[in-house]
């Protein structure tokens, strides 16, 4: 949320100053929505309505209202704007996996 003048300062007549206005317009999100898509969150498959986007460490997060959860923050990765993945996990891709790994890895019995 953006600070809001209180008290003398409401009054005073002095005006904003426009680079704080500027950079909490730039923080709000217009009424928009995220699917969450990582597949082992709880709210996996729901839309969620976003309240504001947030820079972190780890990348970009948003701010959602989350039912009886309250107000959660969802790394944007995990949601249907993060980036898409180059492949499905399939069984195909798993049983490549292990063959890789058996390659890789092979067992030594005594």
């Amino acid at each position: 949320m953006c600070p809001r003048a209180t008290g003398a300062a409401a009054g005073s007549g002095f005006p904003r100053n426009p680079q704080t206005a500027r950079s909490c317009r730039d923080r709000e999100v217009p009424e928009s929505f995220v699917t969450v898509t990582h597949p082992f969150h709880p709210l996996a498959g729901q839309r969620l309505r976003v309240l504001f986007e947030r820079k972190l460490a780890s990348g970009l997060a948003v701010s959602c209202e989350g039912g009886p959860l309250g107000s959660l923050m969802v790394p944007l990765a995990w949601t249907d704007r993060g980036p898409a993945a180059d492949a499905p996990l399939t069984y195909e891709v798993l049983a490549d996996l292990a063959g890789v790994i058996s390659a890789i890895n092979p067992r030594h019995e005594p």
